[in-house]
């Protein structure tokens, strides 16, 4: 009898309804973590108000600049495993599995000691509003101490989608999702502990989901084929090499479109409390975007390098239009809901008139933003697949610092759009990874990319 297993071949059979059932748990996890990141701002914005948003805003930024280390390592791995999945190298998966959670645990302790010291420091740099420092600084803080857990049960998901599996990564994000939106409820609108509230409410979900996926995991460790033991969780010196090859070009644009929206956010900042508001409410809108388009990203990635090993190239390749025809479906429905009722979206996050008299003009502009969005996804979960790393890093140089910032201070200033200038060069920043992506596809170089299993 074969032995069971997690590990789902995305190499033959039909290709889309494969697709839409790997996509379908991805973007449900994803709408989920939206969901409760929307929940931390909504209440803080109904009970603390404008400033609460503006903590929650300038200080959710630089939190996720320190997660995406944690998202580079957890998608240096998915990739390197789909390909090792491809390949039918079982052993390389293990040992894949036990140097990634050794360094992801090495890594969180790193990143939390930089985090706590350098909080009050990056909030001055960004130009944080008086009125929102002690609600941000505290945000921050307790942010901060759930980097471990956060690191943690993102590795363990990233494992299993390199495994062919998305399932599995959405319980445990929902268990995330469904205690953080309890404890919202309870520590901030019940307690009266206002955006610290919202942290913690975070901090304790992150917890619960990495325990909730660890227990999970090691009773099935045999259908994970991990076994959990001391000797198994050593670090590959090679293995670890590959995987951060993978990972640092990957954070690197994470951290490099982060820090370019955190420099246009903080010129934002200069015009008040009501401009910063704005665009907090904005950074959260635009994340409902990134449900379909992120889904579509990761199940390319995976599919790409599933089969790329396989050098079944003429799947992947159909399976790019399929991504690619998804997210256009998205962004044409969520531009409609954008432009027909943006003070109606805007007012689940704020009473203020004067930040729902900017709604109508910033929605037109985001629309332009989802579709960059829309078209670069799928294309850049190619190039993760087949394991660019160099284009990564390229398109992380062009997109996240010369295209956002220099066309932000273009628009902003010689242009002469002020505030608006800003929030259009962001918008439109993104369609130089479209004009990037598409042209290396076009190329077909993809097709004889050497495989990552090789270097190991």
């Amino acid at each position: 009898m074969k032995q069971k297993t997690m590990i789902n071949d995305l190499t033959r059979g039909p290709l889309t309804r494969q697709i839409l059932l790997y996509a379908a748990p991805l973007a449900l996890a994803n709408l989920l973590q939206t969901l409760y990141n929307l929940v931390d701002l909504a209440v803080v914005g109904r009970v603390v108000g404008s400033e609460g948003l503006s903590a929650v805003s300038i200080s959710g930024q630089i939190t996720f600049l320190l997660y995406a280390l944690g998202i580079g390592l957890g998608s240096g791995c998915q990739i390197f495993i789909s390909q090792q999945v491809g390949s039918g190298d079982t052993e390389g998966v293990r040992r894949t599995i036990g140097t990634s959670l050794s360094f992801t645990v090495i890594l969180a302790v790193v990143v939390t000691a930089l985090g706590l010291i350098f909080k009050n420091p990056v909030l001055r740099l960004l130009n944080t509003p008086d009125e929102a420092w002690t609600d941000a600084t505290e945000y921050m803080f307790w942010c901060c101490l759930g980097i471990p857990f956060t690191y943690g049960y993102g590795t363990l998901c990233s494992v299993l989608r390199g495994m062919g599996d998305s399932t599995r990564p959405m319980y445990i994000i929902a268990a995330a999702a469904i205690t953080n939106m309890i404890l919202d409820l309870i520590l901030v609108w019940g307690l009266g502990m206002r955006a610290k509230g919202a942290a913690i409410a975070t901090s304790l979900a992150q917890l619960v989901s990495f325990l909730f996926a660890l227990i999970y995991l090691y009773k099935h460790r045999e259908t994970f084929g991990f076994d959990f033991k001391r000797e198994s969780f050593r670090i590959h010196k090679r293995t670890l090499r590959v995987v951060v090859s993978l990972a640092a070009p990957l954070a690197f644009q994470q951290i490099a479109i982060n820090i370019s929206m955190m420099c246009v956010n903080s010129w934002v900042n200069v015009y008040g409390v009501v401009a910063s508001a704005v665009s907090g409410v904005g950074n959260k809108l635009y994340s409902l975007c990134n449900i379909i388009t992120n889904s579509m990203q990761t199940a390319e990635a995976t599919f790409t390098g599933q089969n790329i090993a396989a050098r079944n190239t003429d799947r992947v390749k159909k399976s790019l239009f399929v991504s690619t025809g998804i997210c256009m479906i998205y962004w044409v429905v969520l531009s409609a809901l954008c432009l027909l009722f943006p003070r109606v979206v805007f007012g689940i996050f704020s009473s203020d008139e004067a930040v729902l008299a900017m709604a109508p003009d910033y929605m037109f502009i985001l629309t332009w933003m989802y579709l960059s969005f829309a078209l670069m996804a799928p294309v850049l979960g190619l190039i993760s697949g087949v394991g660019n790393v160099k284009l990564n890093f390229v398109i992380a140089l062009a997109d996240g610092v010369a295209a956002r910032i220099g066309l932000s201070l273009l628009l902003s200033g010689p242009v002469g759009l002020g505030l608006y200038g800003y929030w259009w060069g962001s918008a439109l920043a993104g369609f130089v990874s479209v004009i990037f992506g598409w042209i290396y596809f076009a190329t077909g170089r993809w097709k004889n990319r050497q495989l990552l299993t090789a270097d190991v």
